[in-house]
């Protein structure tokens, strides 16, 4: 069945591309924007506190997506159950805690770790959404 793309479609993929292709950007440039931030403790627990709440988000999509359905495969009996993960919304975590945390190499290593695994994220929909439309066309 061929699937028309609306002028919505079309508007909603472009947003979440330009998010995921903002998200890797300002991880690795943080150091850039961040010279002269406020590396009080304030921001810095809200930023250690929204990348956590990211985290086991990016970690129970990547579990449902992977670990899951292998660990059935291996020892499930009976038809497998797809669960559905958690959407793009919590990017936005990640976007605060980009934006909270005072530049460090280790926390921008932990936040692109988190972000390619993370099966919901922003990328994930634009590149699902890319092949949906290359195969199905306009």
């Amino acid at each position: 069945m061929r699937r028309n793309w609306t002028l919505q479609d079309m508007g909603c993929l472009l947003g979440v591309s330009a998010l995921a292709a903002f998200l890797p950007v300002a991880i690795i440039g943080r150091p850039l924007h961040q010279s002269n931030a406020d590396p009080t403790m304030d921001h810095a627990l809200v930023g250690w506190t929204c990348l956590a709440i990211y985290a086991m988000a990016a970690l129970t999509n990547f579990h449902l997506s992977f670990i899951r359905p292998w660990i059935h495969s291996r020892w499930g009996e009976g038809e497998y159950k797809f669960v559905s993960g958690i959407p793009v919304a919590h990017s936005l975590f990640l976007l605060v805690a980009i934006v909270a945390l005072p530049s460090s190499v280790i926390a921008g290593i932990l936040m692109l770790l988190l972000l390619g695994l993370d099966t919901g994220a922003a990328h994930w929909v634009a590149i699902t959404a890319a092949f949906e439309f290359r195969s199905k066309g306009l």
